[in-house]
């Protein structure tokens, strides 16, 4: 029986849009660390067999990697210290000549090295030469090597290593290159797991990945425990061209996290659709949340690089969302941008770009709507665990509806959670709503000050944490707190029949919090939970600061937090406190509770020159309870309080200051810190 016209047509639109569409996973279990590069109009997929053997696959797509024929381009010998344990091949276009960088042993994880091969040929799957190990003046394990190729053709090699010689750390080092196989130099530390995010499972970082971010040099990397679902990417970049200085980088993250049935997030690699429009991340996942490598396969999506330089990952999508294939696979069309080159747009999961808008930078946007309904437009990383989101608002007009009013989204995930605070001219109140799991959290009002003047711009501040707490600002003041749970999404702009213009546009997830300003890195895994809330979870020999970012000074000021012991750990001398001053390692000073010792106990270094401890007894004390300690300076002397008491005054000649958090064996909660 032949089908009528009317069936023949819905099955030919059926199946076109099938042939644009693709689900996750590109490449099946037991996948994982891909390396793809795409080359004169194909994609070439690195990997290896987790043992002895280097394959290269082509193909004509990006979703067509996995089913590709493999190429066998490499088999180690029998026996040496490059002989099993395989892992990570990742595969490099460099002056003419293909290179495979890979870490591989002689059977025992503790012996892992990068080395190298080289291409005889332009043909990714050809033959290839063995050049010998990456070896930097310090030769250490080492794995997850990649190379960045400076715009003057300069050479530097980033990889993941342990500090020592004993597996339960791994961190990211750079080093320059006299060649695409020859390390020439020191390895120089770039980055150590220093926030919570990083150090689940494990403090962790590793598979660093080159990406450039307009003008500048970024660094995609993996953290926490590569086999726990908490695996995730976060960001390196650098800020002035110095690629072997550690101040020259800054770190932000998660970027891209566990999201849905999405676990495990880490090792991508980064292409161009095939005409040349879109921008895609290929990336290994778990489909388990339990610990465990077997599940892992490699998906594929869009990410959207902004006129600033910066990249929005979006959210990782499920392997039961079909996607439009890459831009020119198999004739597929361009995807419609859903965000805009400043880096505007829809929701990744919610509802799109509504109402009118003006956008004029990264940082800036004006709604021209009026009526009723709420038009929103989104920006900015939807993964971040705790994040400060600002902006300057002005009103413009408002229209006749009951409830004009215009704010910021703090979070935006879907129709079902989201958080925002809003500005009501008629009533004259700071608005703040929520829905949380689908559940309306209601709305909550407060009085705006006295004379507000609605003429000038007003700052909008909404401080989130990874505990779902949730701090409202208005111009510097805090008007609200609200417990509403975790909702982990954009930012945005949203205004109800009111036109308004949005400048200074900002998300912080580091909130003023990170490295010391001149030396120095001591992993921390912090909680950032907000410019004054942190809690260390780090225990273990070994002081672990975290610094606010403020400009250092030689002024007087105080330094002032909430402080509380929430556990300690086996080694002699367990303590917390704050630096009162930190110019660089060999000019510090700091204040302490030692609970094992039951102490209070300051310590001062300058000039290089050790000045000793001193202690003060504190008798009958909880440390488990929160206390404020407290630290003046006014010129070289330090005067220290705890609960408002004057404990100990010390004379340290200290010039520039920053100050901060620090704790050794000891995880801490510090609440309210401030320096003023």
């Amino acid at each position: 029986m032949s089908k009528s016209p009317m069936w023949l047509a819905v099955l030919l639109v059926s199946t076109v849009a099938s042939a644009q569409t693709f689900s996750n996973p590109i490449i099946g279990e037991t996948a994982a660390d891909p390396s793809i590069v795409q080359y004169n109009g194909s994609y070439f997929h690195a990997f290896s067999d987790g043992n002895q053997r280097i394959y290269v696959r082509g193909s004509s797509t990006l979703t067509g990697v996995g089913s590709a024929p493999a190429v066998l381009v490499w088999q180690a010998p029998m026996s040496g210290s490059y002989s099993r344990e395989t892992w990570a091949p990742e595969l490099q276009l460099i002056n003419g000549r293909w290179y495979l960088y890979f870490a591989a042993s002689d059977g025992n994880n503790a012996n892992h090295r990068m080395f190298v091969l080289e291409s005889t040929t332009l043909d990714p799957q050809g033959a290839y030469v063995f050049k010998g190990q990456l070896r930097p003046t310090t030769d250490t394990w080492a794995i997850d090597g990649a190379v960045i190729q400076k715009d003057d053709g300069t050479l530097y090699f980033v990889w993941s290593g342990w500090p020592g010689n004993v597996d339960g750390q791994q961190n990211l080092y750079i080093a320059a290159m006299s060649n695409p196989w020859t390390i020439s130099g020191e390895r120089v530390l770039l980055s150590l797991p220093t926030f919570d995010w990083e150090a689940r499972g494990m403090p962790l970082n590793e598979a660093p990945q080159p990406l450039r971010l307009g003008s500048r040099y970024g660094i995609i990397f993996s953290a926490s425990g590569s086999w726990t679902q908490e695996y995730t990417l976060g960001l390196l970049t650098n800020t002035d061209g110095n690629l072997l200085n550690p101040k020259s980088w800054v770190k932000t993250g998660p970027v891209f996290r566990k999201n849905a049935d999405v676990y495990g997030v880490g090792h991508p690699t980064f292409v161009k659709s095939p005409d040349g429009s879109e921008s895609w991340i290929a990336y290994h996942a778990k489909r388990l949340s339990s610990d465990g490598w077997a599940d892992r396969s490699v998906r594929a999506q869009e990410i959207f690089p902004a006129s600033d330089g910066s990249v929005n990952f979006g959210v990782a999508r499920s392997i039961s969302v079909a996607q439009p294939r890459p831009g020119g696979e198999g004739g597929a069309p361009a995807s419609p941008n859903v965000i805009d080159a400043h880096g505007w747009g829809g929701s990744f999961e919610g509802v799109g770009r509504s109402g009118s808008w003006t956008v004029t930078s990264p940082t800036a946007a004006s709604s021209t709507s009026l009526g009723g309904g709420w038009a929103q437009l989104f920006r900015g990383n939807a993964n971040f665990e705790s994040v400060a989101v600002s902006a300057d608002v002005l009103w413009v007009a408002s229209g006749t509806s009951a409830y004009p009013k215009f704010g910021i989204y703090g979070s935006y995930k879907d129709g079902n959670n989201h958080v925002a605070a809003f500005l009501d001219k008629r009533y004259g109140v700071f608005a703040t709503y929520a829905v949380v799991g689908g559940v309306a959290k209601g709305w909550q009002n407060t009085p705006l000050p006295t004379g507000f003047n609605w003429s000038v711009a007003h700052n909008l501040r909404i401080e989130r944490n990874w505990s779902g707490d949730h701090k409202f600002f208005l111009d510097g003041v805090l008007q609200q707190t609200r417990q509403l749970g975790n909702v982990i999404g954009q930012m945005g702009l949203v205004t109800d029949d009111t036109q308004a213009n949005y400048t200074n546009v900002r998300m912080d997830p580091t909130q003023g919090w990170g490295d010391p300003a001149v030396d120095g890195y001591q992993n921390g895994q912090y909680e950032i939970r907000s410019a004054r809330d942190v809690i260390g979870w780090a225990t273990g020999s070994g002081w672990k600061g975290l610094w606010r970012q403020a400009p250092r000074t030689m002024a007087g000021y105080t330094v002032e937090s909430g402080v509380r012991l929430r556990a300690q750990g086996s080694t002699p001398y367990p303590k917390y406190g704050l630096y009162g001053c930190y110019q660089d390692a060999r000019n510090h000073m700091t204040t302490w509770l030692d609970p094992k010792s039951g102490v209070l106990a300051t310590h001062a270094v300058a000039g290089g020159v050790d000045l000793g401890w001193q202690n003060t007894a504190l008798g009958t004390f909880s440390f488990t309870t929160a206390h404020t300690m407290k630290v003046v300076r006014s010129g070289s002397t330090f005067t220290v309080y705890l609960d408002g008491v004057q404990r100990q005054v010390r004379s340290v000649g200290l010039t520039t200051c920053q100050t901060g958090l620090v704790s050794e064996d000891a995880q801490a909660e510090y609440t309210n810190y401030r320096v003023y």
